[in-house]
């Protein structure tokens, strides 16, 4: 969800004014009146989305978008400004160096503030649901750790990082145990069995863990598209 938003701009008029619209939204926003204190704030909270105007006392918008994405090229950033054209040279420069941004013409309406917020947020939903994209997510509920489960667990790990790349994949160990008994009660156990896009070598593995007695239950969940999968054993 889209709801940090971060506003450079020299003039408190038009600050306050983003800040008031955008709020009525629900959108957490920041406030920043040059470049210098934007990047600033942007290293301690990062926004998810950036108002940066142009021309501000010392370094100017095109810097500051410069350094913002010097720091992280991912950051949405929006410029909004009235003196394009004085700037354009600037602006093609960055737009060649491949620096990634937008641009509209002051002063912008409501509607207009609230549009292009939403617009961003529907972008930040969509990257979100492609990283998702099988990722999968693979807890093992196990009565207690022993070395049989451990060596079974080390061979797992290997499967899923010949399978899946870096960050495409969590394995978790839960001993039930160590767990509290309203944990226990969770919907989880009662789960109907769904097994489709799991990795044939990691269902053979949770076959064999099926079958040890140390074992309570294996729980797969698989995110795919808007649905979780889950897998009992």
């Amino acid at each position: 969800m889209l709801n940090k938003i971060l506003v450079i701009d020299d003039d408190p008029a038009v600050r306050g004014a983003f800040k008031l619209i955008l709020e009525e939204e629900g959108y957490d926003v920041k406030e920043a009146e040059d470049g210098l204190q934007g990047i600033e704030m942007v290293k301690i909270e990062r926004p998810d989305l950036v108002f940066l105007d142009l021309r501000m006392p010392g370094i100017d918008g095109v810097e500051t978008l410069r350094r913002l994405k010097e720091y992280d090229e991912s950051l949405h950033i929006y410029i909004v400004t009235a003196f394009a054209a004085e700037f354009m040279h600037q602006l093609k420069d960055a737009h060649a160096e491949g620096l990634k941004f937008e641009i509209a013409s002051k002063p912008l309406s409501a509607s207009q503030i609230r549009n292009i917020a939403q617009v961003v947020h529907v972008a930040k939903a969509h990257e979100e649901r492609r990283a998702s994209h099988h990722k999968l997510v693979l807890t093992l509920y196990v009565v207690s750790l022993n070395s049989e489960t451990r060596r079974m667990v080390e061979q797992i790990s290997a499967v899923l990082a010949g399978i899946y790349e870096p960050g495409r994949w969590v394995f978790d160990v839960v001993e039930v145990l160590g767990m509290p008994e309203k944990a226990l009660e969770k919907e989880i156990f009662a789960t109907p069995m769904l097994v489709r896009d799991i990795p044939e070598p990691v269902l053979k593995l949770l076959g064999d863990l099926s079958r040890m007695s140390s074992v309570m239950a294996a729980i797969t969940t698989q995110t795919h598209g808007s649905g979780v999968q889950t897998v009992i054993i």
